[in-house]
């Protein structure tokens, strides 16, 4: 559904976005893996060592994630390795912070050569992995997460973009975004947003205007008239959504028009998962 605001712009209710199905998701994972190599064999000089908004990694801590979690794809094996079965189990806070911990471990002698090199084969053989499991194994769960499809075909190309975005917000490379690609990753991150906040929205209506590289408006609640409004730019949004930058940042960020508190109460709670 979609409705007007004001004179000439129209608001995607953030609810109504088309789920993923499981052959879009190997157009958009293979599209992304294109864009992350194009975007790694650029690097040069310093820009390994520049530091990232993931502020415990450089540049090339992220690339040795990039690289470790595509070889986490091209077996089963390997993926229990990383991401069951590594050392870090019971010391880590989390599975996450485990597995990234080995995959820059095992990778803290590869040179920048080696790293792209290992993207590059192991992107490829992730994307055509993902896309050959079978229904039930993507229906498995995955704790913290939801199932096993859901991680493959949206968390997967969802935190190679973020990345993608990251080094290039460090290294000052242009950031090369689309509608069909790019624009479609963003409409999923919204819909998760809205699917976890339908039960907390209560009476609030609000609409979140991306501007900057791509823009568009969304609707999150059911009444006609938004209680504020939200604009903030493209990136800046996805930086909150991931919880790269705080709430108080994120509001610098942001124009807000109408209830300021419904405006904080949205970019705290509009988190998803990358």
């Amino acid at each position: 559904m979609t409705i007007s605001i004001g004179v000439d712009a129209m608001v995607q209710q953030a609810s109504d976005i088309p789920a993923l199905s499981h052959a879009e998701a190997g157009k958009l994972s293979q599209t992304e893996y294109e864009q992350v190599l194009a975007l790694l064999e650029t690097l040069d000089g310093s820009d390994w060592q520049q530091p990232t908004y993931c502020t415990e990694w450089n540049v090339r801590d992220m690339v040795a994630h990039l690289a470790g979690a595509v070889t986490g794809s091209t077996s089963r094996a390997e993926f229990l390795r990383q991401n069951v079965k590594h050392p870090y189990v019971k010391e880590a806070a989390n599975g996450i912070d485990g597995t990234n911990r080995l995959q820059l471990e095992e990778r803290l002698t590869k040179t920048p050569d080696e790293l792209i090199a290992e993207f590059r084969q192991n992107g490829q053989v992730a994307v055509n992995n993902r896309q050959k499991l079978p229904w039930l194994v993507r229906q498995l769960p995955v704790p913290g997460v939801g199932n096993f499809g859901y991680l493959m075909d949206i968390i997967y190309p969802r935190d190679q973009w973020m990345h993608r975005y990251d080094i290039c917000a460090a290294t000052g490379k242009k950031m090369v975004v689309t509608r069909e690609h790019d624009g479609r990753l963003i409409d999923l991150v919204l819909l998760d947003i809205a699917k976890k906040l339908v039960k907390q929205l209560a009476s609030r209506n609000i609409v979140l205007r991306l501007t900057g590289a791509l823009s568009s408006d969304y609707q999150f609640g059911n009444k006609h008239t938004p209680g504020c409004t939200l604009e903030i730019d493209f990136f800046d949004f996805n930086l909150r959504a991931s919880e790269r930058i705080s709430v108080a940042e994120a509001l610098r960020r942001t124009a807000v028009t109408g209830d300021e508190a419904a405006a904080k109460w949205f970019l705290t709670n509009a988190t998803v998962l990358y």
